[in-house]
């Protein structure tokens, strides 16, 4: 690593302990310089969504300070933050996967018998944790097609891609799932 970036790491390291130890500059630095580029990287990953993106970034900020002792200025100040939101988004999944579930469930109720529904559920749940686990354009294709219904040149219209290209991440995305399942629900 070169001196520069090691000197960097320090005043990053020396930032972050300012920060956690509430001096108001260090704050409105962290803010102005570090928190836009974490605040980029949810925002992204929440599908534009303000008031969450918003939401998980002041979790990552408030998480960020109460763990400052255990930055070690390994990377960026920024990357650092960035891998704590990634944890903190993958916690939002995991909450948005269990309410869907629940949601699912509270409908299966009216229309399944008792004896079958613990089995559906659980196979739904594995199925949404598979789905969470692949890539978000595999995702995003595999619920248009079997969840939403959407056609081949439908899907192909909205992501701006040709059929061919489509039928081609539908296999991929098929392929994913049954390796996340294991084989057993696909």
């Amino acid at each position: 690593m070169d001196p520069e970036h090691l000197g960097q790491r320090r005043d990053d390291a020396t930032l972050l302990a300012a920060v956690a130890a509430g001096e108001p500059a260090a704050v409105r630095v962290l803010l102005d310089e570090v928190a836009p580029v974490v605040y980029g990287f949810v925002f992204a990953r929440v599908g534009g969504n303000q008031s969450v993106a918003e939401d998980l970034l002041q979790e990552t900020l408030l998480e960020a300070v109460r763990s400052a002792a255990g930055y070690r200025g390994e990377a960026a100040l920024s990357t650092w933050m960035c891998a704590i939101a990634r944890r903190r988004l993958a916690r939002h999944y995991e909450r948005e996967r269990r309410a869907e579930a629940a949601r699912q469930g509270l409908r299966l109720v009216r229309d399944e018998d008792e004896a079958d529904l613990g089995a559906e559920l659980e196979r739904k749940d594995r199925v949404v944790r598979a789905l969470g686990r692949l890539p978000s354009q595999h995702r995003q294709v595999l619920v248009l097609k079997y969840l939403d219904g959407a056609s081949v040149e439908a899907i192909a219209s909205e992501l701006g891609r040709t059929r061919v290209q489509v039928q081609s991440l539908l296999q991929r995305a098929r392929e994913g799932l049954r390796r996340e399942l294991g084989d057993h629900d696909a």
